[in-house]
């Protein structure tokens, strides 16, 4: 672990984000991961999100100050509804730090009212993809393109990218190479370690996957994700009597009913039932015993900012098949396959590969959860270096304190993810 000394100082960090704990999805884990890190290493961490059901509007979790705001659902009205909250907590802050979507701007409006540093973490870049991509209908599309361009006409002072292959994009958008910091996301080596998992033959045989080869999917409905394309993919080794099956664990959040509606659909019209197992989000601890069941992991997305389910299924030596673009050539290793997006026919003959075991051999690639909370703390000091006016944390008023409290939270399960927009 490296030393960081200025964390004694009890440097502030204000986290400005669409969703956070209990929420779960990719840009969720990160930034649990991040806060609690940070919080674990003597920062002071606030995070401003929105509210979510089951969920108290302030709480402290694991060392991390949570402050929720009512939007009503809509994620778009956030900056709107936050921004008096981030504005009070934003004095008191060192660092602000957002990610893409709805927070962004209302951070930057407050970083440069209150004259602080403000970081945004960019998981993908969707911009002229909405329409290949998304699921959503072309004007919603087109507005969400254009909502996109306009977060980076603010500037930030520094943007992290949470792959080479997002970075990549950011310069190519025109954002100066100098303001981009790339930094992986981390998984959480010692939970995601093979020693720790078995396969578990009990659990194999109540799902009825004895004697069959297994693909295992795991993800949103939509077409970012590419689970269409595997669906035909997987009827076309079922016309040829291949003993394949899908197990397929898909999000149920509110912004995907749609999306797994024509899922179904799809499943239905390709007579599908006996070959594919569909469970809804299971409990976070259970999933390691899920992907081992897997002969073949199936990463066939679209676009990805980082693929924690590839990275995630490589850490259990799980065999992937992963499409070629966006972040998932860096973070795949161990037996892969690759292919190129959105091509049935590529995809369909990689299965067949899979399970003639014809994989390419790549040397592991390892994405430690501790790596990364160290280089953005890193990147904390360096910036804090360069601004040392303005690091100094306002005081602490009644009314401030007033709107924290120490309740714990009471909901056992966790929200699923929510997929409106790019977030991996």
């Amino acid at each position: 672990m490296t030393n960081h000394p200025r964390a004694a100082q009890q440097t502030t960090i204000l986290f400005c984000l669409d969703f956070y704990y209990p929420h779960v999805g990719g840009a969720e884990i990160l930034f649990q991961s991040l806060a609690e890190g940070l919080a674990a290493q003597s920062y002071r961490v606030l995070v401003i999100t929105q509210a979510i059901a089951g969920a108290p509007l302030q709480e402290e979790h694991n060392g991390v100050s949570i402050i929720r705001v009512r939007t009503g659902g809509c994620r778009y009205l956030f900056p709107l509804l936050g921004l008096s909250s981030i504005l009070r907590f934003a004095r008191q802050a060192d660092i602000i730090h957002a990610t893409t979507f709805a927070a962004a701007p209302a951070a930057w409006l407050a970083a440069r009212i209150c004259k602080r540093p403000v970081v945004l973490t960019v998981h993908e870049l969707w911009i002229d993809k909405w329409q290949r991509v998304s699921d959503a209908g072309a004007l919603s599309n087109w507005l969400n393109d254009i909502i996109e361009r306009a977060l980076y006409l603010c500037r930030y002072d520094h943007i992290v990218a949470v792959s080479a292959a997002t970075a990549r994009d950011l310069r190519q958008h025109g954002i100066a190479p100098e303001r981009i910091h790339t930094i992986h996301n981390g998984i959480d080596d010692d939970f995601w370690n093979p020693a720790r998992h078995h396969r578990d033959p009990a659990l194999r045989a109540k799902l009825g996957l004895d004697n069959v080869f297994v693909f295992f999917f795991s993800g949103r409905p939509g077409r970012s994700k590419g689970l269409p394309l595997l669906l035909r993919a997987l009827a076309r080794l079922r016309d040829e009597g291949r003993p394949a099956r899908l197990l397929a664990i898909v999000s149920t959040a509110a912004a995907c009913r749609e999306g797994y509606r024509d899922m179904l659909s799809l499943r239905d019209e390709l007579r599908l039932q006996d070959a594919m197992i569909l469970l809804p989000p299971q409990p976070y601890a259970e999933l390691p015993s899920y992907v081992m069941l897997a002969d073949t992991v199936v990463v066939p997305s679209l676009s990805e900012g980082f693929g924690f389910a590839a990275a995630e299924a490589c850490a259990l030596q799980r065999p992937v098949i992963v499409t070629d673009n966006a972040s998932l050539p860096e973070v795949a290793s161990g037996k892969v396959i690759t292919i190129p997006p959105n091509d049935v026919d590529a995809l369909a003959n990689a299965m067949r590969q899979a399970m003639a075991g014809q994989f390419q051999q790549i040397p592991p690639r390892q994405f430690p959860r501790q790596a990364m909370i160290d280089a953005h703390i890193d990147l904390y000091q360096s910036i804090l270096a360069r601004n040392p006016g303005k690091g100094a944390p306002a005081a602490h008023t009644a009314t401030d304190q007033a709107h924290t409290n120490n309740d714990k939270h009471p909901a056992a399960q966790a929200a699923t993810d929510d997929t409106r927009g790019p977030q991996s």
